[in-house]
This record gives structure tokens, C-alpha cells and sequence, in this order.
């Protein structure tokens, strides 16, 4: 990075997601962006120590007005005005507390009152370098943003409601049936084998908790694999083919803290190893309860989600599941309803019905093509993998339905994300989580929704340890402590609603049998984790960044994109052997010495959104984009500073 700085002529450092480091990796990253010299490394830790003392001692007002008055050497003094919003005092107070600050000698700053002395502390916190380099744009401080009249793009609001669905008597008990499978194969397993084993059971039960007919067309293949192999447990074999024709991204490790997820040769390896574990008539006796169970109960709650999501307004609605296997399933029981016309996405690209919405099979669409018609209306459901969780944004669709729960609830976030965007149409979106009652993962979610209101709030500082919750959950299937409660431990009732499903789930479970009071120990210990690092200590950038609401002045841009579409426009302007061919409104065809063909390109950012798998935006950055010809000459050249547009208009 120290290199890449050395490099270029700016630099900007971007994350999707809340940071969540030690305080020298923060000064680490600002340091490449550039830091008055007085704020080293130690003298950053420091600060931000003597900040957040109650009462700092002298020494450390000291330190701090120091490093206060190099940031103001470096990016300009603060106003009067500004000292005067961020402390609630007078503009003459304020002016009082800023000169104290910016005195060199320590007797202005002892002879502060109390309420001048916490006024001081309040100008220096928020006159950091962090404040100058770090932009943080969290949807609750846009919508703030936006209640003040300082934005005029809304952001929605977010209503989450969590369905609870008890399973069937039959469902139960293959629920059970299958995880005694996965704990005792794991089990058995030797030393060599127990990682692979336990790669795959982990994969079964996944599977599981999103539908039986995914598991079953799992098992299936795995059936295949072990005739294959030799015909029976014990065999290993497979030629090193894929034995379960496993996706390297659908059956990909959801913990964010593993190592590197597994190859698809990595992944035939594993499959192989643990091919040799498995007896054929145990899987030939799952398989045999799987099909002889009726469609998934769940199904009927995501018929009456959609209507009631339709009845509220709601006329488009997307279903995510992780896996092709429960799509497909999905879409064959609601195309057989007739009442919905369906489109899906997953791993195999956009596909639409060929023969209208009771069946005659589907065709397949491209990407660019599938959000064109969901957002044309040419379909009311857009059924989805998490496939369709990256780079597709859908802020015209208010809804969205998770039929499963992936065990790392970030994957949630990132669903949720397609829809929950700035532009969005509707003011509230809608989310319905659908969760089978008295399995693991309905508790540790359950647990999660009561103490932070997970997918209502910014999860910030926990991120870790919703990264961990995968492992944790593996764990516990694998030992068997994840296994189903249901009827028999005191299952209390299906179809409820509401945030925490109207009953503290672990308290209900304590009352159950045995594997009920296991998942609510597990259930407790990541509320526990939850609280401690909700309140425990760290590095807050929020806190560093202050509560002030308001936007930073800005210079007008020195490139917009109307500007270089003013030059693409201009063959002059285009450097020397560049051929243009205008294709449409802020479309091009570009040619430069040297390409075959001609490429797409555009100077209008919304078109590129809708088209982004065939068309390029023409900016800097862009591998097609080369600096203009601009006018001037040595005689007059542009004045220092000046935007393109200024230039152009000479």
C-alpha cells in the first residue's frame, strides 16, 4: 500500500463494510492518506486515551491542544461557528475555548471553567484527522441527512418480521433422522477422514435447513457416487470426479473466519475422503423418508407471506434460498398455484418461463436482461440464490423474503442490501425471514433479533462475532448438540410472528428436553458475546467521527461525467487514431489504435448500472479511457485548479 501511494496522484480507500480494528491499523490506513507529522502512530493512541477520559489530567489537555493545532496548521482553523454548534456555548464562548486551544502556552487552557475545559474537549475531538479523511456513510446517518433537508435522495425504513413455522410430526422426525446421521458418521469417522466428513455433513445439514428436496437431490447424487465408487461404504474411490456435483459457491464455507473457501478440485479431494465414510443403505433409508414426506411445510408460509406482501402494496417481491436445488423446488410449487408470474436467477443466469406461468420449461436470459424485465414488471416474483446478492440492485422491488436462513446472518445483510438502497421507491421495505421453530439456527437467530435487532440496526463492532456463528453452529451439529426439539421437548405452535416470535426463545427451550436446553446454551452464549462487545472496549469510529450533522464544503468536481461526455463527443478532443461511433443517447462504440473491434461505452452511470455486463462507463480508471486532447496552449495555459468544464468552455 506504502508503495501503491508513491504511485498515483490520489488515493481513496473504500469498504463496504463497518470497520472494526485495533487503533494503529486505523492511524496505519490514515497515514497513507497523509498526517501532520505530529500525529505519529503513539501520538494517535494517545490521543484518542486522553479523549475519553472523564476528566483528562493537564498533561493531557496539554498533548491534546498540541495535536489539535497541527491538524489546524495542516487543514485550516475551525470557525467560531462551527465550535460554537459542536459545544452549545455562545459564539463568544466558543471564540474563548478555540483561542485557549490555539494559545502555546499552558496558562489560557488551565484557567477554563469546567463546563469551558469539557467544551475544549468536545472541539478537539471532533477536529481529528479522522474527521478530515474519513467518510462514513451509514443509512442512519443519510436518513438524517435527508429528515434535515440536506439530501433529496430517501432512504427507506426497514420493517422486519420473523415467521416461525413448526414442522410436521413427519418433518420432525426426519429432521432428527438426518442430524443423528451427520453427528454418528461424524463421529465415526478416523482421524484422517473427520475433516472431509465433516465438510460434507456440514453441507447436509445446510442443505437441510433450507429444503428437503435440496437435501434429497444431494443424497441423491451422493447415492450415485458410492454405486460408482464400489457399492458400498468404505470404498472411497470416484476417479476424482465431483461426487456431489457440489457448487464451489452455494456449498462454499459461510465462515467469514475460515481460510481460503476450497477449489472445485479441493472440493472433488474432500468429497472423495469422505466418500469412504458413508454406507450406502444409510443414505438409501434417509432418501426413502425424504421422498415419501410431502412438499415442505415452509412452503405454505411463503405462499401467504406473498399474498400478504401483495395485499400491503407491495406488487413485486424477491425469494432468496442458497441453493439452485430449493429454487427449482419453489418455483415448481408456486408456477403450479398459476397466480404469480415467476423469474429466476442463480448461478445459471436469468431464466423465464417458455410456455406462460403453468409450465412448458424455461429458457435462459442474461444478467442485464433479467433486472430490465423485473423492472419493466414482466414478473411478480423474482425467486433467487445468492447469486443474485451481488451487483444486482433492485431499489424499484420494496420486498424481499428469505425462504432460508444462511448460518452467517452478513449473507442476510447482503440480500437485503439488493433492495435496501439509496433511490429506493417505496418509504418502508419489507423483509420476512421464514425459520423452522426448534432448530439451531432459529435460536441463535431468535437470540440475535432480541438483543440487537439484527437487520434493523448497523451491526458495526459485532461483525466478528457474527463471522464466528457458522463455526459455532457447525460445532453443534456436529456433536449432535444442534439437534431438533419440536413436539415432543414442547413445541409451542407454528405460523408466529414478530421480531422475537412472541416468547424469549431460549427461556421457552430451557423448559424442552435435552437438545433444546443445548441450542439455548448456545443461544445464550452468543447474546453473551453480543452484550460484552457491544459494550466493551475498542476503537469506536463513530465516536471519532462525532455526532455533528453536517455536510463538509466541497470544491466543485474537476471532472464530471457531462463533461467527458462533451469530449467523447468531439472527435477532435479524443487522442489521435481513437475512432467514435455515436451509438445512442450517451452510448459510443470506441476503437483505439490497436483494438480489433470496437467496444461499447457510455458516459451515463445509470445506463451502465442496467447494462453492466456489456457496456463500460468511459471514466477515469476505466482501462479504455486515455486523457483528452484539450485546448490551451503554452502561450495560455489552464489556470491552476481549474475544472474541465472550465477548460472546455475557454
Amino acid at each position: 500500500m506504502r508503495a501503491l501511494r508513491e504511485r498515483t496522484q490520489g488515493l481513496v480507500l473504500l469498504t463496504a463494510t463497518p470497520m472494526q480494528v485495533h487503533p494503529v491499523e486505523v492511524w496505519d490506513l490514515l497515514d497513507l492518506l497523509g498526517l501532520p507529522p505530529e500525529w505519529t502512530a503513539e501520538a494517535f493512541l494517545r490521543f484518542f486515551e486522553d479523549v475519553d477520559h472523564p476528566n483528562p489530567s493537564p498533561e493531557a489537555m496539554e498533548r491534546m491542544a498540541a495535536l489539535f493545532r497541527a491538524v489546524e496548521r495542516d487543514r485550516g482553523a475551525v470557525a467560531r461557528d462551527a465550535a460554537a454548534r459542536l459545544t452549545g456555548l455562545s459564539p463568544l464562548g466558543a471564540g474563548k475555548v478555540l483561542r485557549a486551544l490555539r494559545d502555546p502556552a499552558s496558562i489560557p487552557r488551565r484557567q477554563l471553567e469546567t463546563a469551558e475545559r469539557r467544551a475544549a474537549l468536545s472541539v478537539v475531538r471532533g477536529h481529528t484527522p479522522i474527521r478530515h479523511l474519513v467518510s462514513r456513510h451509514t443509512r442512519e446517518l443519510l436518513r438524517r441527512y435527508f429528515e434535515a433537508g440536506m439530501l433529496t435522495t430517501p432512504v427507506a425504513k426497514r420493517r422486519v418480521e420473523d415467521r416461525f413455522i413448526e414442522m410436521t410430526a413427519t418433518e420432525r422426525g426426519l429432521y432428527e433422522a438426518v442430524e443423528d446421521y451427520i453427528a454418528s458418521t461424524y463421529d465415526q469417522a478416523s482421524a484422517a477422514e473427520r475433516s472431509a466428513v465433516g465438510f460434507v455433513m456440514t453441507i447436509y445439514r445446510r442443505r437441510l435447513a433450507s429444503s428437503f428436496r435440496s437435501l434429497r437431490a444431494t443424497l441423491e447424487r451422493r447415492l450415485d457416487a458410492i454405486g460408482r465408487g464400489g457399492g458400498g461404504g468404505g470404498s472411497g474411490g470416484g476417479g476424482g470426479a465431483q461426487l456431489l456435483s457440489l457448487d464451489e459457491h452455494e456449498d462454499a464455507p459461510d465462515d467469514e473466519a475460515a481460510d481460503e473457501a476450497p477449489d472445485a478440485e479441493e472440493l472433488a479431494e474432500i468429497e472423495r475422503r469422505a466418500l469412504a465414510a458413508e454406507e450406502r443403505a444409510d443414505v438409501e433409508r434417509l432418501l426413502d423418508r425424504i421422498r415419501a414426506c410431502p412438499p415442505d411445510s415452509k412452503i405454505a408460509a411463503l405462499k401467504e407471506a406473498l399474498t400478504a406482501l401483495r395485499e400491503a402494496g407491495f406488487g413485486q417481491a424477491m425469494v432468496f434460498t442458497q441453493y439452485t436445488d430449493t429454487m427449482d423446488f419453489l418455483r415448481d410449487e408456486l408456477q403450479r398455484d398459476g397466480e404469480r408470474r415467476l423469474m429466476c436467477f442463480s448461478g445459471r443466469g436469468g431464466e423465464i418461463p417458455a410456455g406462460g406461468r403453468r409450465g412448458g420449461g424455461w429458457r435462459g436470459i442474461g444478467r442485464d436482461d433479467t433486472k430490465r424485465r423485473f423492472r419493466l414488471g414482466e414478473a411478480d416474483v423474482l425467486l433467487c440464490t445468492d447469486a443474485a446478492a451481488e451487483g444486482l440492485n433492485f431499489q424499484f422491488c420494496g420486498a424481499l423474503v428469505n425462504y432460508d436462513m444462511p448460518w452467517n446472518p452478513m449473507r442476510v445483510e447482503q440480500r437485503i442490501g439488493r433492495i435496501d438502497r439509496l433511490g429506493q421507491r417505496h418509504p418502508v421495505i419489507r423483509v420476512v425471514n421464514l425459520h423452522y421453530e426448534g432448530t439451531v439456527e432459529t435460536d441463535v437467530y431468535r437470540a440475535l433479533r432480541n438483543r440487537i435487532g439484527l437487520f434493523e440496526s448497523v451491526v458495526g463492532r459485532l461483525q466478528p462475532i457474527l463471522a464466528q456463528l457458522p463455526r459455532a453452529i457447525s460445532d453443534a451439529v456436529l456433536s449432535g448438540r444442534g439437534g431438533s426439539g419440536g413436539a415432543g421437548e414442547g413445541g409451542d405452535g407454528g405460523g408466529r410472528e414478530g421480531r422475537g416470535g412472541g416468547r424469549d426463545g431460549a427461556a421457552a427451550a430451557r423448559e424442552r428436553g435435552p437438545a433444546a436446553r443445548e441450542r439455548a446454551g448456545l443461544a445464550d452464549a452468543i447474546e453473551r458475546q453480543t452484550h460484552e462487545a457491544g459494550s466493551g472496549e475498542g476503537f469506536d469510529l463513530d465516536a471519532a467521527l462525532g455526532e455533528e450533522l453536517a455536510l463538509p464544503e466541497r470544491p466543485p468536481p474537476l471532472v464530471t461525467l457531462d463533461d467527458l461526455d462533451r469530449i467523447i463527443a468531439s472527435p477532435d478532443l479524443m487522442p489521435p487514431g481513437t475512432e467514435i461511433e455515436p451509438l445512442g443517447r450517451r452510448e459510443y462504440g470506441l476503437r483505439a489504435p490497436g483494438m480489433r473491434e470496437a467496444l461499447r461505452v457510455t458516459t451515463d452511470p445509470a445506463y451502465y448500472e442496467e447494462h453492466a455486463e456489456s457496456v463500460e462507463l468511459w471514466s477515469p480508471g476505466n482501462p479504455l479511457f486515455r486523457p483528452p486532447e484539450l485546448p490551451g496552449s503554452v502561450d495560455d495555459p489552464a489556470p491552476p485548479g481549474a475544472t474541465l468544464r472550465e477548460i472546455l468552455d475557454r
